[in-house]
């Protein structure tokens, strides 16, 4: 899995605003999308060259016309899939979603969390090696990932943690993972302490069922309550020095410390390369509900070098930031 390209947001924009000759494009909101991608200020000049660099080598009119034939294949499978569903259980036939290729099961799982109330807000464009949807509701984001895997194939533990990674990005405090399948012991260990839910197949087809019933007897068992356990938690961004490593944070909580009334984060991180890595650091940085970046910080890690498949704690605190600001 990987965040969303500049160009990959461009194209969204391209899209969003049914952009047709590049005569029609709002140039104000295209450097937007650059300053926000980037999370700089850079003057004009600057942001143009940025955006003529990409013209150079992509061409984004033709290609979000191609976004667009998908989207609109995209939509109207989701139009059928529920049909389907329930034409198979009127006839007394147990879905085999085993049958169903992944744009349909990817729709099967929008249809199932917009049932039990969900409110989707993303729908990335390239979902290929990213999440599917972003879903919203009692103030906590949650990006969803469906996979629909071939039959004895386990979900493992480097999916679990690529999908806190691209949730991370997406400001998304929790994550969603449905399946087909099954997850292994250590992918299930590791979802429980960074705040992933799983749904693997037995607990997916009581879902198709309500869903096709109409019914949400299974979203509390399911959904809410998996998604509400852990309340106290934030994931912050790790950020290396070193190349071809990957270091992550695979657990991370937050709370006022009693004594100096500082906001602190206490966690680990996981070197889950293959080379050791070096100066290494974590950007903490706090978003507002309007997704701008109101704090940040840089905290350099005390241990020189982080071997292969070696974990280190760390503990730091914010003592600049008004009280009131953590509060809401």
């Amino acid at each position: 899995m990987r965040p969303s390209s500049l160009r990959e947001k461009l194209l969204e924009i391209y899209v969003e605003q049914n952009i047709d000759t590049n005569e029609k494009c709002d140039m104000e909101a295209v450097k937007r999308c650059v300053m926000n991608y980037l999370r700089k200020k850079y003057d004009d000049k600057k942001i143009q060259r940025i955006i003529d660099d990409i013209n150079s080598k992509h061409d984004l009119l033709n290609e979000s016309k191609e976004l667009k034939k998908k989207i609109q294949l995209s939509r109207y499978i989701d139009s059928i899939v529920l049909s389907r569903i329930r034409d198979s259980y009127k006839s007394s036939e147990l879905l085999d979603i085993d049958s169903l290729n992944p744009v349909k099961f990817k729709a099967l799982v929008k249809q199932i969390v917009v049932h039990f109330g969900y409110d989707i807000l993303f729908v990335p464009l390239y979902n290929l090696n990213n999440i599917d949807i972003i879903i919203h509701r009692k103030d906590i984001k949650i990006a969803v990932l469906a996979i629909k895997s071939e039959p004895g194939n386990l979900i493992g533990l480097k999916t679990i943690r690529q999908l806190r990674y691209i949730a991370n990005y997406y400001h998304c405090e929790q994550g969603l993972i449905i399946t087909n399948s099954y997850f292994d012991p250590e992918a299930i260990n590791e979802a429980h302490n960074i705040s992933i839910t799983l749904i693997d197949r037995d607990r997916l087809i009581p879902l198709v069922q309500d869903l096709v019933d109409g019914r949400q007897e299974k979203d509390r068992e399911y959904l809410i309550d998996a998604n509400s356990e852990q309340k106290n938690s934030i994931f912050l961004e790790g950020e290396i020095k070193f190349p071809k490593t990957k270091v992550q944070v695979v657990y991370v909580k937050y709370y006022i410390d009693s004594d100096t009334n500082y906001l602190t984060f206490e966690g680990k991180l996981f070197n889950s390369g293959k080379r050791p890595a070096s100066n290494i650091s974590v950007d903490v940085k706090l978003f507002n509900r309007n997704n701008d970046c109101i704090y940040m910080k840089n905290f350099p890690i005390q241990k020189e070098k982080l071997e292969s498949k070696e974990e280190v704690p760390f503990k730091f605190h914010f003592d600049e930031i008004p009280q009131h600001d953590w509060e809401n």
